[in-house]
Parts: C-alpha cells; structure tokens; sequence
C-alpha cells in the first residue's frame, strides 16, 4: 500500500529529559525554591497550601503508612471528591514505595467493593459522607481494609489532622519502573481492570514544554484551575501540570458554572482544563447575567469535541486560546493535542479531530491483521508512547492483547488525514462517553440481566446535546415477566454508578442478533436513534 505511510503520525521528539521533575519530587524541590507560594488553594474548605506545607504533609504521610506497617508495593485507596489532601497522599506514597488506588465516589458499594478486593488494598481513605458507601463495601470483602476518614470525626482522628504531624521519613531512591497509580478503567467484559502506571510514565507525561515549546501550556508561577475528577487521570493530570511548574492551583470540588467563574475571576485564574458542557454552561451564566468575563490566556478541554458554534461564541466573549486534549488512562492521559492555532473557524473540518500525535508519541491506524493503513482508511487506533502502562493488574492474557512490540492497541475506531490529525469514528470496544465519563456497555448489561424480570439487554450510546451521548438501553424480558423503566432505574440506582444507569428503557421480544447470537449493536444503535428522532 503505497499510502500506508501517511497514516502514521509522530509527534515531537523527546528532548531535554535531563531536566525531567520526578512527580514524587514535585513538593520537596518546590520547598526548596518557592517554600511560601501557593501550591494548591482550596476554596471549599478555605485551604491555602504551600509548596513547604505540602512537602511537610507529603512527609507527614509517607510516615504514617510507616506506623501503620505498610511496605513498598503496598496499596491504599481513596475515595474521595476532589480536595488538597489528595496529593500530600499521592506524593507521600510514592515517597514509601506505597500504590494509590483512586476510586471514582461515584461508584456503588459494590463496584467499590470489586477494586478494594481485586486490588488488595490495605488502608482506604474516604470522605465522611461517604463512609456508608465504604462501609457497605467493605461489608463484603473478607479481608476489608483498615478505614481512615480524611476529614475531622468526633474522635478526632483523620488523615487531615495526621498530616499536620511532623515527620522525617527516611528517603527512597527514584525507582523510574515503579508503580505509582492503580488505576481502573470500565470493563468491557463485566468487570474493571485495574492499570499500572510507573513513576517515570506518570512524570514524563507531565512535561510537554521540555520537548517543545508550543507545549509550554502554563508559565511558571501561573495561576490554573481544576474542577475536573482526581480519581481521573485527565484530572488528576491537570494539577500536576500546574505543581511541576511551581505554579498555583485552585482546586474545587464544585464543576458548577456558576462557581467555575466566580474562582475563575477572584482567583485571576489564567488557563483551566474542563470539558465543553461546563465551557457551555460558563458562558450562558455569563450572558444571562450580565457578568464581566474572567481574564483568562488559556482554556482546555477533553472528553468530547468542541464544535463550531461554541467555539465562535467562547471566543467572543473570553478572547482566549483553546486546546484539547485526547488520551486514555492506559497510556497515562493525553495521546493527542489540538493545539490553539488548530481552532480556527476558517478551517472549522479540524475541531471535527482530537488533534495530532502528543509529544514523544506516534499514532498509527491498524486494520484486524495489524496491517498499517492508509490515510483516510478508519482503522483501529494503536499508539506508541513513553507513558505507556505496564499492563494491567493479574490479567496477563489482556496485557498481551493490548501491549503489542512497544505498541498499545486502544479498540477504539478511527482514522488520519494527511496532516496527521486524528479522527475518531466508531469505537471498537462499544465504550460510550456520558459527560466526560467512560462507560462500558457490558458493565450495564450484566446488572441489568440481574434483575428477575430480565433476560437480556444491550445499552447503546444515543447523540445528548448536553451529555455527548445519553446511556440508552434496550431490554428484553422474560416470558410472562413485566418490569417498569421506573423499576429497572431504581434497580440499577443500587448496584452502579448514577452516571451508568440508563437515561432511558426500551422493551423488546427479542434484541436483533447475528446467526452466532451476538447482539447486532450497529443495527440497534440505528433503531434507537431514528425512534429518538421521531
């Protein structure tokens, strides 16, 4: 195929590692030279953290997984909403070897009780309004983990008021292969498997500027803002590309637009990474009020494109750069940039892409033999990175098939242009993408097949003006059973997350299937959107 060539796209090469900030390293280094900066305000709670007091608790907690007898390899968990004390709890476990499991809050007892179990995790830090739902998880384990709530009890004892503890830990060596991250993803066969990320993927992903300057996203000392999920690596990303600058972050825990731009303006926040429906929501508080813009240099977002309409109105009333973002927690966040020069409304064709290859990576598009395609031919995704996973968690044989010669096979769908700007079109793992959430299909399935009434079901991902795609799921019951949609959400309520559940219920005799009995997704997807249609 004489074309194949130009479906491979490469991104900037690696340069300057020598002047790599180990992510375990990010506090003491900031101690160091910016001691009384502002590493990280948190307004819901009224915190101010200094890069020497987030050295001091990073400090404070790495000793405290020492009382408490856990040794490197280790894992804890926190389930929590985003908040300060998450980061002295990221820095101060890779300073003791220890493996953070974040847990998205949103999840069910029993999906919380599947990663604490399946993870192995010894010590669980939850938030106090949350410690009935780790409770109930952890009423199911046979070996729960020890509980430790992260805000003040009665009894007083908390991770808050621990790590205002003075401690020296002796230190550890920078090991670049170890796991730092547990992270999990949706299953696509029921279950979430758990990723390993390594201390040098997790800081070489943070430091874009160093091999290209258009990648200089914030300056130092610049002020960012972050709303979206710690348990996230997009999130979670975001903060650490403001610390390793020795920059300011505003963190909250709060997405809503009106408390988005009221921090945005008294925090004179320069650039912040969020997704368009909050961008969306931004600008219509500011216009159905009345209110002055905020005065940001920057606006980035992921999770969905942004569209010519939105784009056009942001800019006119925020007169800001934007960039998106497109990655995956396998390859430890971004894969591809649409960099601020590419949102240009006299060439509207690219907002339609997720951009270009992110530095130090390549993207090819493959066909089931693993053949390279041509430009323009949609394909399967496969991506070549330095912040490549390790493979997940005691699950060899899925390893294998995803981690192929340095390449990760992502099963999503897509296709490049003869710039080299990717296109997503189908996703070949079926995933569906719910306000900046991934969800999985046959995660939905299998609960909903728990259900009595229930013999079957497929869930499909229908266009949302506000969501990007609504969970829609079509149900196909039991001889002489009836159940209502009413029901069936209720149901679903207690055993999954609330952004999982099904925005709408579809009856059926029988789910169209294939002569092998695979349910026909394509030819249902269709059928669900023309009747949404109508």
């Amino acid at each position: 195929m004489t074309q194949a060539k130009l479906a491979h796209a490469d991104g900037p090469p690696l340069t300057r590692l020598e002047e790599l900030i180990w992510i375990g390293s990010i506090a003491r280094l900031g101690a160091g030279r910016c001691p009384d900066r502002d590493a990280i305000v948190f307004p819901d709670r009224g915190v101010c953290l200094s890069y020497a007091e987030l050295d001091r608790h990073s400090d404070a907690f790495a000793a405290l997984l020492a009382s408490r007898g856990l040794k490197p390899g280790d894992r804890i968990a926190y389930l929590g909403r985003n908040s300060d004390l998450f980061f002295p709890v990221l820095f101060g476990a890779i300073r003791a070897g220890v493996v953070l499991v974040p847990i998205n809050w949103r999840l069910a007892a029993p999906e919380v009780a599947f990663q604490l179990e399946d993870s192995a995790t010894r010590l669980l830090l939850c938030d106090p309004d949350l410690k009935a739902n780790a409770r109930g998880a952890c009423a199911q384990l046979a070996a729960p983990p020890e509980l430790l709530a992260t805000e003040g009890e009665d009894s007083g004892v908390s991770l808050r008021a621990l790590l205002k503890q003075s401690a020296a830990p002796a230190p550890l060596p920078v090991v670049p292969e170890q796991v730092v991250l547990h992270l999990y993803t949706s299953g696509t066969t029921g279950h979430p498997k758990g990723v390993l990320i390594s201390h040098y993927a997790l800081s070489i992903a943070r430091h874009a500027e160093l091999i290209s300057p258009e990648f200089a996203l914030l300056t130092p000392a610049s002020v960012s803002l972050s709303a979206m999920p710690n348990f996230h690596v997009g999130g979670m990303s975001w903060v650490l590309m403001g610390l390793v600058r020795f920059g300011t972050v505003v963190l909250t825990a709060n997405p809503a637009p009106a408390n988005m731009l009221a921090l945005l303006t008294e925090y004179r926040v320069e650039s912040s990474f969020i997704v368009p429906t909050v961008i969306r929501g931004i600008v219509d508080e500011i216009k159905s009020k009345n209110l002055p813009a905020p005065a940001l240099t920057g606006m980035f977002y992921g999770a969905m494109t942004i569209g010519a309409g939105l784009l056009r109105e942001t800019m006119d009333l925020l007169g800001c750069s934007f960039g998106q973002f497109f990655g995956m927690t396998e390859i430890t966040g971004a894969a591809t940039f649409l960099q601020p020069e590419d949102h240009d409304l006299t060439r509207p064709h690219l907002l339609a892409s997720v951009g270009k290859a992110y530095p130090g990576m390549s993207i090819e598009i493959r066909d089931p033999y693993r053949r390279v395609l041509a430009s323009g031919e949609h394909g399967e995704i496969w991506i070549r990175s330095p912040t490549r996973m390790q493979g997940y968690w005691r699950l060899p044989d899925a390893t294998s098939q995803a981690l192929i010669d340095d390449w990760y096979a992502t099963g999503d769908g897509g296709y490049l242009d003869a710039e080299g700007y990717l296109y997503l079109t189908d996703r070949i793992k079926d995933m569906i993408v719910s306000g900046g959430e991934n969800v999985y299909p046959a995660e939905v399935e299998e609960m909903l097949r728990a259900h009595p009434a229930v013999l079957d079901a497929a869930c499909v991902g229908i266009p949302d003006p506000a969501w990007g795609e609504s969970v829609t799921a079509m149900v196909e019951l039991r001889p002489g059973q009836s159940v209502s949609s009413e029901e069936l959400r209720d149901f679903a309520r207690t055993r999954i997350a609330a952004y999982k559940c099904p925005k709408q219920f579809n009856f059926t005799s029988a789910l169209p299937r294939t002569a092998s009995g695979k349910v026909k997704r394509a030819e249902l997807r269709l059928q669900l959107r023309q009747s949404k249609s109508h």
